[in-house]
């Protein structure tokens, strides 16, 4: 192998890792801002009927 050939390769090497750091930096970026759109669901309050409870607990029987 000679200078040529390695000076090739050492560059070929290079670039990719260069163009592997940036997508990653890319990626982390984006994938932030897709978790910031995400909202947060609302809890709603539930009544539980008494009635129900006691159809359940017949059935339950």
């Amino acid at each position: 192998m000679n200078r040529k050939e390695l000076l090739l390769l050492s560059i070929g090497v290079f670039l990719t890792v260069v163009a592997w750091l940036v997508a990653d930096i890319h990626h982390a970026a984006t994938e932030e801002k897709i978790k910031i759109k995400t909202a947060i669901p609302t809890l709603k309050k539930y009544e539980i009927k008494q009635e129900i409870l006691t159809i359940l607990k017949d059935k339950a029987e």
